[in-house]
């Protein structure tokens, strides 16, 4: 009986490998996008962002396939990519705030406060374009050196039959491992909502919308939805995020003007939805079996950062 449970839960590697390979090739026609326009829109880098994403989720369940020669091979490439990522967020991070600016733009009154007001959202738009140069040229970089042609040839390594037949369970325990922190995170945040730990919590809701699109993409029999009070809260905790880092980094000096007055009621509003978000529910827990320390190796990069 338990051989064929375990056998019901066998999942090919096929559809794992086919949705890898879409991946790669929506980020390399967005990269190819990105790199020949001087200035992308904020759409098309969010797109890029999110599917570099969704391409490192997919890419650390791969690695725990393949051989050991192919996995060294692999890591080196995703720290590639992780990095790419890391550059397009922060050029995405200075677009949110330019359109936050643009939302309190009617609240400077006064000539004095427009003035203050213009000066710095000229301060943000120079430090996005200086971004974006610097994004740029690390994309054109890594897409000349072939980096998504690389981890395209060790998708196309053969995968021992003994390691397609556990994708099923890796899935799981990939998801199981997810959701167990996203709980703790969870009962953190409900327990004291500061600013870190609200970020925690939405990296890890994040998180989990990554692998449980991946488990559904590959037909895994184990595969959770995500439930719909978890996709508000992402939404909730997003906004949530852009206001933090906007006011965070805002001079002392713009503090007390009507503008910067507007930001830190909105912050309010948007806190407040999430904080009644948090509390009106509480994670499911994935059901099935444990991870175990053999079949999940901690990443130090987790592509939810």
């Amino acid at each position: 009986m338990p051989k064929r449970r375990r056998e019901k839960a066998s999942v090919s590697t096929e559809p794992l490998s086919r949705e890898l390979d879409r991946l790669l090739g929506e980020v390399s026609r967005r990269v190819e996008a990105v790199v020949e326009r001087p200035h992308a829109s904020p759409a098309l880098l969010h797109d890029l962002h999110r599917d570099m994403r969704r391409l490192r989720t997919g890419l650390a369940v791969w690695r725990e396939l393949v051989g050991r020669a192919d996995r060294a091979t692999l890591e080196p490439l995703d720290r590639r990519i992780r990095r790419l990522a890391q550059l397009i967020g922060q050029v995405r991070d200075r677009d949110v705030e330019i359109d936050l600016l643009g939302g309190v733009e009617k609240e400077a009154r006064s000539d004095r406060e427009r003035e203050r007001l213009d000066r710095y959202r000229t301060r943000l738009h120079d430090d996005a374009r200086t971004g974006r140069e610097l994004m740029r040229a690390f994309l054109r970089s890594e897409r000349d050196a072939l980096l998504l042609d690389e981890v395209r040839s060790v998708l196309k390594a053969p995968v021992r039959s003994e390691r397609t037949r556990r994708l099923g369970r890796l899935l799981a325990e990939h998801e199981t491992l997810v959701r167990e922190k996203l709980a703790a995170a969870h009962r953190k945040a409900r327990r004291r909502p500061s600013m870190q730990r609200l970020h925690r919590l939405r990296i890890r809701v994040r998180r989990l919308r990554q692998i449980s699109d991946l488990a559904h993409a590959v037909e895994s029999p184990n595969a959770m939805p995500v439930a719909a009070p978890l996709r508000r809260l992402q939404q909730h905790l997003g906004r949530l995020h852009d206001l933090d880092v906007l006011l965070e980094g805002l001079n002392p000096a713009l503090r007390k003007t009507r503008w910067a007055k507007a930001l830190r009621q909105e912050h309010r509003r948007v806190r407040r939805i999430a904080l009644k978000t948090i509390r009106s529910f509480r994670p499911k827990r994935a059901p099935g079996a444990k991870h175990s320390p053999d079949s999940l190796s901690p990443d130090p990069h987790p592509p939810g950062h």
